[in-house]
Formats: C-alpha cells, structure tokens, sequence
C-alpha cells in the first residue's frame, strides 16, 4: 500500500469511528438527539419525541433541575435532556427497563414511567457527579456513593427501596452525616 492509500484509509477510518459509536453504543446518542428519528429539539435542553408534551417537560425539567441543585450545587453547563413518551424513543437510546439515566456529562434520557421529578432528580445527580468528578470516577468509585447519592437527594418518597439500594441510600446518608462542614464534592472525590 502507498502512503496516500494508508492515509486515506486510516482518515475515513477516524471518520466512520463516530457514526459506528452512536450505531452500536445506544446511550451515546444522547449527544446527538436530534440526529435521531422522530427526536426534535425544540429547546435548547429539551429533546423530545412528542412536542404535544413539550410544556410538560419543560415544568418536569425546572422541577428537576431544581431539586438537583439545591441538593447538590449549580450546574457547570445545562443540562440536555430527551424526554421519550414512547418505548420506541427510550429503545432508541437502549434504556430497556430503565426509567431514566444520565449518559455522564453528555446528557439524560427519561423513558415515558420515567416521567416523575424524583426519577429526573435522581439522573441530574449522575449528570452532576460527572461534572463535579468526572465521568471515569462515576463509573469506578463505590455504589453507595453514587447511587446512595442520588437516592438520598433526589426525593425519592419510596421507602424502603429494594436491596442494595436502601442500604446504598443508608450508609450515603451516614457518610453524609459525618461530614459536617466539609464541602460534599470535595469529600466525596477521596473516597476510595
């Protein structure tokens, strides 16, 4: 093979590793919403399949976004949402039996039982726990911090959760406690 030939082969290479994420990584779609079928952006940080319930996403996102930040701080950058009524949508994004879930910083899918502002609080602490201490240490640091984390300050009302989530919920909320006047974020990027 000549150079040329290497080069260009080795650039359409890098081209296509993209298009062949969002293919086969479903959740990495969220990135890029818009480039979906049937998904609309019509606000800046509300993607949806449905624009008949655009209002009520809208009240669904500042509810949530609220209750998220006022557990866990202001947001660094806002965050981009797609509200899917259907299972289709949610399929999109390869949510199977989940309600929601935030895809690190990129941004967050609700699927249609997904609809509630304690389920989009849960998923907007993920979001901000990624920004706060980036996305590897929300896949690699302890269950009960990130998930406890997220049950504990979101609203959940469902008490007791099933196992291991309420006991996640607990020994946050222990951790928590025994911070006192220490920042939250910078506590929890040392735990190990």
């Amino acid at each position: 093979m000549n150079l040329k030939r290497v080069f260009l082969v080795s650039m359409l290479a890098v081209l296509m590793l993209p298009l062949a994420a969002l293919a086969f990584v479903k959740p990495l779609r969220v990135a890029v919403p818009s480039l979906m079928p049937g998904i609309s952006c019509p606000r800046p940080n509300i993607c949806t399949d449905s624009v008949a319930r655009l209002e009520d996403a809208q009240r669904l996102y500042e509810s949530g976004i609220s209750t998220a930040a006022a557990a866990v701080g202001p947001f660094r950058q806002v965050p981009q949402v797609v509200f899917c009524t259907t299972s289709s949508c949610a399929d999109l994004f390869g949510l199977g039996q989940r309600a929601a879930e935030a895809v690190g910083n990129l941004g967050l899918v609700i699927a249609p039982r997904g609809w509630k502002a304690f389920y989009l609080a849960h998923e907007l602490i993920h979001y901000r726990q990624a920004e706060s201490m980036g996305n590897l240490a929300v896949a690699t640091k302890p269950r009960w911090l990130i998930e406890g984390m997220a049950y504990s300050l979101s609203g959940d009302p469902r008490r007791p959760l099933t196992a291991p989530f309420e006991q996640w919920r607990s020994q946050f909320e222990t951790w928590r406690a025994s911070l006192g006047d220490r920042d939250l974020w910078d506590a929890a990027r040392g735990v190990r």
